[in-house]
């Protein structure tokens, strides 16, 4: 295949997209107020609560087996691995454009999480459908890529309320005792140094230096901090996102495609319970379009409002779509020379495209 065959292959699924996008973002203006902020609110809740849930379940259902597991496994370590190195860069970021503390959190969550949720769902099965696509069988590469792009916004979910979440709260927190360290310094200071004076002995020691600690009493304070560490960390995880819907659909749908007597009662022409998974499978093909629509209707707010310096927002970009793409080639590229990845094109592509999406995050923090 030609040059210009793989770019009308790659552009016609990217135009499909954005001519939709563009249909949302038309929808949403104010003379239109067809998805409007009420009309978007209650579109999303669908999708989030029955349309994605219900696509992740019927495709995983269908093709998920005891011999797809050991070409997947790679997946979310690949995921973790856009993650992990997201943060670096985004760290690099922070410092060179001496980013301000309160965006400190949401730069690098944007750096970290890309757009596993919409994108792939949405670009990999219009790849598929194209009459010269690289991957074959249309009908095959739209299902085992449905599936793939399921499993990746499954996983990339419980990352981004575990791993990103995590780190925009440490962020976040850290930007508000900052703001009231600054406000009551002083008389914090003026106070440790009279706690000083006062708990001193003649020769300038402190009193609790006095007493030291027993070898029993050293192992209990250091189980309290571990303790207590665990617990901050524990507290930090929104584990009701954790198993959002979409993850929990994920879930049952490993059980189903993995369970044999579970797997007969409801995928295939003969099953008895068939109806479901066919029900579920009409609700799944809501998913994309809907989706597609609300990332085009919520562009106008971006449009008229952005508070963050233009020089962040690029440099976002380049570790999103250059930096990241980059180091996915080589990550991806060895993986498979070590065969931990094997041979299926459809698949690496999901892989290298993990680490070529824009940046999008489903995280939003309540006042406390």
């Amino acid at each position: 295949m030609g040059f210009l065959d793989l770019f009308f292959v790659a552009l016609m699924p990217v135009l499909k997209v954005l001519l939709i996008t563009g249909l949302g973002l038309f929808l949403a203006l104010d003379r239109i107020d067809l998805l409007g902020a009420n009309a978007r609110h209650y579109m999303n809740n669908l999708v989030f609560y029955l349309f994605s849930p219900a696509l992740v379940v019927s495709q995983l259902g269908e093709t998920i087996t005891f011999q797809s597991l050991r070409t997947l496994w790679f997946m979310p370590v690949n995921i973790l691995l856009t993650f992990i190195i997201g943060s670096i860069l985004a760290w690099i970021l922070i410092k060179i454009t001496k980013t301000p503390p309160h965006l400190q959190g949401l730069v690098t969550g944007c750096c970290s999480a890309g757009n596993l949720g919409n994108l792939l769902l949405i670009i990999v099965p219009a790849v598929c459908m194209e009459s010269n696509s690289p991957f074959g069988d249309s009908s095959i590469c739209s299902i085992n890529g449905t599936t793939y792009a399921s499993l990746s916004m499954a996983v990339g979910a419980i990352y981004i309320w575990t791993y990103v979440y995590i780190i925009m709260r440490i962020y976040a927190d850290k930007s508000a005792e900052d703001t009231g360290t600054n406000q009551s310094i002083s008389d914090s200071e003026s106070y440790n140094a009279l706690l000083s004076r006062k708990n001193s002995g003649p020769s300038g020691c402190s009193k609790e230096d006095e007493l030291p600690l027993t070898i029993s009493e050293e192992k209990l304070t250091i189980m309290e901090k571990i303790f207590q560490s665990v617990k901050k960390f524990t507290e930090k995880i929104n584990l009701k996102m954790v198993f959002a819907p979409a993850t929990i659909a994920a879930i049952f749908g490993f059980i189903i495609g993995i369970v044999s007597p579970i797997r007969k009662l409801m995928i295939g022409d003969s099953a008895p319970l068939r109806v479901i998974d066919s029900s579920a499978s009409l609700l799944g093909e809501a998913t994309i379009p809907c989706m597609t629509l609300i990332v085009g209707s919520n562009l106008l707010r971006g449009l008229r409002k952005s508070g963050v310096n233009v020089s962040v927002i690029a440099g976002i970009l380049a570790v999103r779509n250059i930096f990241l793409p980059i180091i996915g080639i080589g990550i991806v590229k060895g993986a498979h020379h070590f065969g931990m990845v094997e041979s299926d094109s459809l698949y690496q592509f999901i892989l290298l495209l993990q680490f070529a999406l824009p940046p999008a995050m489903t995280v939003a923090f309540r006042g406390r």
